[in-house]
């Protein structure tokens, strides 16, 4: 890719030379061998900078603040009157579902506790006056929590004094400590496998006294392999507002997996239904679905809905790029195709996000009576970085920045909300940054004094 006008990041010059001596094949050697020591199965089957992106640790209360008013937006829109939720979120199949067949707007506690991984972009000097703007919002299901403190924590092992230049946040001890505030015992639901992350987080889980409990529904029907000996098949009963999973674990809380689809929701609406309307919390509940579709994009940029919610409209003024609803804004994106991405508003993974000629033919194939399921929203540009890639080579990519938010609403106010983790994916082959795209996983740190 040509970068053409994108801002370039850079660490100070003290520690880009400190850097410079671990940017060569003898630490990529060193890296993919504490990955391979690990134990962690599938830890390097994807691409990792074996250098990590360091951002000035005076950046860091500009990406809580910002962080803090979206979750805020998001938790008090979740607790208006369910009319007026009705009436501000953007009807779609998801949401629709959700609220008309699962109800969750009907079993919902005024208590949220849970987590967000926020997508965001850092366009132009990491500083006060440029606040990083969120891409999209993710809830349940969505990866990179554990892995995240597991890349930090092995630089930080093999880069001697590393420590001294740098903060690493640790997102999965954030994550256990905020599940321990609905108590030490978590079901956590997955269908037939795991993933190293997974396994990940259920050993700091352990180490903090804590237990996540990896279980598979009977329901699901689901074969599962040798290959994962902590994943245990159970039954799921349902009576007077607990559930009994199993023989006799009953979970403090209830955690998902993994995201949904429309398909996925109406293939075990029972379990699910059973699930919301039961008295047990949810670490992150399926009501948060409502606000992590692409849907809220158009509602942040909403600056009468900021004003209700935040009381200003302009927080968030710099941090929301504009968005709108395709059936809104089709003539002036087939206008204007290179200034706008178009995503579908349940979509997650990247895989039903256009851009450029690609967003063009895929417009011409939705029916104009779905377009009202589209967001469209201004594109902007990723700052670059530099990277040596564990399986690939020297390179300048663009990077998104996932930030890691862990929460506890009591239907008013936070009673705990903590930014506990950074993550960046970065490429050199597109615009859109997923690894599964051909990108990497970059580690991200604050640089201290800076």
């Amino acid at each position: 890719m040509k970068y053409k006008n994108y801002y370039h990041e850079s660490p100070s010059r003290q520690s880009a030379n400190f850097l410079e001596d671990y940017d060569h094949s003898n630490h990529k050697n060193s890296v993919w061998n504490a990955f391979l020591d690990s134990g962690l199965e599938g830890v390097n089957d994807d691409d990792f900078s074996i250098i990590p992106r360091l951002l000035p640790e005076s950046y860091f209360p500009v990406i809580e603040k910002t962080c803090k008013d979206i979750t805020t937006f998001m938790l008090k829109l979740l607790s208006l009157p369910e009319k007026e939720i009705l009436a501000i979120v953007p009807r779609g199949p998801l949401r629709d579902y959700l609220i008309e067949e699962m109800q969750v707007l009907k079993f919902r506690s005024k208590r949220i506790t849970g987590s967000f991984r926020f997508d965001m972009a850092v366009v132009g000097k990491p500083d006060a006056a440029h606040p990083p703007q969120l891409l999209e919002v993710n809830e349940i299901g969505f990866d990179g929590l554990a892995r995240s403190s597991f890349f930090q924590s092995t630089l930080m092992h093999l880069i001697p004094d590393l420590h001294k230049k740098a903060r690493a946040l640790d997102t999965a001890a954030a994550e256990i400590r905020n599940m321990k505030r609905l108590g030490t015992d978590i079901a956590r639901i997955q269908y037939d496998c795991y993933n190293w992350d997974e396994f990940y987080l259920k050993m700091i889980a352990e180490k903090m006294g804590s237990q996540l409990h990896l279980v598979s529904p009977k329901h699901y029907k689901s074969k599962i392999e040798t290959d994962f000996p902590l994943l245990t098949k159970e039954e799921f009963v349902f009576s007077k507002g607990k559930v009994k999973i199993g023989k006799n674990l009953y979970p403090d809380a209830l955690n998902m997996s993994f995201a949904f689809t429309l398909n996925d929701l109406k293939r075990d609406h029972k379990l699910y239904r059973d699930l919301v309307s039961s008295q047990v919390p949810q670490y992150g509940p399926f009501l948060t679905s409502l606000v992590a579709s692409k849907t809220i994009l158009i509602l942040l940029s909403d600056a009468t809905l900021r004003r209700k919610l935040l009381g200003s409209a302009d927080k968030l003024k710099y941090a929301i790029l504009p968005a709108s609803l395709l059936s809104e804004s089709v003539d002036r994106v087939k206008a204007n195709p290179s200034e706008f991405v178009i995503k579908h508003t349940d979509g997650f993974g990247g895989s039903q996000v256009f851009m450029d000629k690609e967003m063009l033919s895929w417009i011409a194939r939705i029916p104009k009576n779905n377009q009202h399921e589209w967001v469209v929203q201004q594109k902007t540009k990723l700052n670059t970085v530099d990277v040596n890639g564990l399986l690939s080579r020297r390179k300048r990519v663009i990077c998104d920045l996932g930030v890691f938010i862990h929460y506890d609403w009591n239907g008013e106010r936070f009673t705990h909300f903590e930014v506990g983790g950074l993550m960046s994916r970065g490429t050199n082959k597109g615009l859109k940054v997923n690894v599964s795209s051909g990108g990497l996983q970059i580690p991200v740190m604050l640089e201290r004094g800076r």
